[in-house]
């Protein structure tokens, strides 16, 4: 798959393809469904099959809101899925606020049309342009004929318009076995392992501490049963705390910390990838580290079933 990375004054050269159009956080399934919609466009057409994205997200640039824009999957994921996928070029605009005040009409002309797009694919609430004006209504006018275009329609789970907003929702609140079906994969995570307080050793059960490599969801507080991925290629089932250690300390900040199963090898400075399976408990502060170890153990129990280990 080729990536091919522009910043606003660049132009795309002319390679006629069937581009989707959108951010796909998540490359989820609502997402996955305009991306195969791309697939058998081209294939129509006998042309390659683009992807017309964005980076970073436009809320990050245009400062909208006080809160730090957070991911569900970063450049380096969304580009391995949508390869996965088939796609076969990608094409990354760095958002800046120089490439957010272009037209529609410039928008269209200097990257869809300079691109030698046959076809455009994009959901139902794609917008482009200064201000989000373009819509889906507008292409046929801002196209000059050069183009048609498909419009998906909403994609839906439980009744409910699968999006990344959606997800976010369900991360935030511990449901991380519900976003992984609308992902159509477990959420994923990746951090570097670095000197904590070694409190878990201390009590039998050694953790490893985790600094996110990036502005990921993070989600709710609490314990989860969790598969963790060493940077060797092996995996092992593991039980992991997103808190604050309330049992320790009266405030301090979040840390991630988790617990291999069935392991016990050094691991500091390795990147670890962990998927979030299930949800097993709220963060608690114990009366004592007998009444901790207690609960870990029991968390144990329920980590391993939840695993099927």
């Amino acid at each position: 798959m080729d990536i091919i990375h522009l910043t606003y004054p660049e132009r795309p050269v002319e390679d006629p393809a069937v581009i989707a159009l959108g951010f796909f956080d998540g490359v989820h399934l609502g997402h996955q469904q305009v991306l195969q919609e791309a697939l058998t466009e081209g294939r129509k057409r006998n042309v390659p099959v683009a992807v017309m994205t964005f980076d970073p997200h436009p809320k990050q640039v245009l400062g909208q809101g006080t809160e730090q824009v957070r991911y569900i999957t970063p450049l380096d994921r969304k580009l391995e899925k949508m390869k996965q996928l088939g796609i076969d070029r990608v094409y990354v605009i760095e958002f800046t606020v120089a490439f957010s005040e272009l037209s529609p009409q410039e928008f269209v002309d200097q990257y869809l049309i300079a691109a030698g797009a046959v076809h455009i694919v994009a959901g139902f609430d794609y917008s482009y342009g200064r201000f989000g004006a373009g819509k889906m209504a507008t292409l046929d006018f801002h196209s000059r004929g050069r183009f048609d275009h498909t419009i998906v329609s909403e994609h839906q789970a439980q009744d409910e318009k699968i999006s990344s907003t959606r997800i976010r929702q369900l991360l935030a609140a511990g449901a991380v076995s519900e976003a992984a079906t609308l992902l159509g994969e477990p959420y994923q995570t990746k951090g570097i392992v670095i000197h904590g307080d070694a409190r878990g050793r201390q009590i039998g059960f050694p953790t490893a501490n985790i600094r996110p490599e990036f502005a990921y969801v993070i989600p709710k507080l609490g314990v989860y049963a969790t598969f963790v991925h060493l940077e060797d290629g092996r995996k092992y089932p593991a039980m992991t705390n997103i808190g604050r250690r309330p049992t320790f300390y009266e405030t301090g900040e979040v840390s991630i910390e988790t617990h291999l199963l069935q392991f016990d090898e050094d691991l500091y400075g390795q990147e670890l990838k962990l998927e979030w399976m299930a949800y097993l408990r709220d963060e608690q502060a114990f009366d004592g580290i007998e009444s901790l170890k207690n609960q870990l153990a029991h968390d144990k129990i329920e980590a391993m079933q939840a695993l099927t280990v």
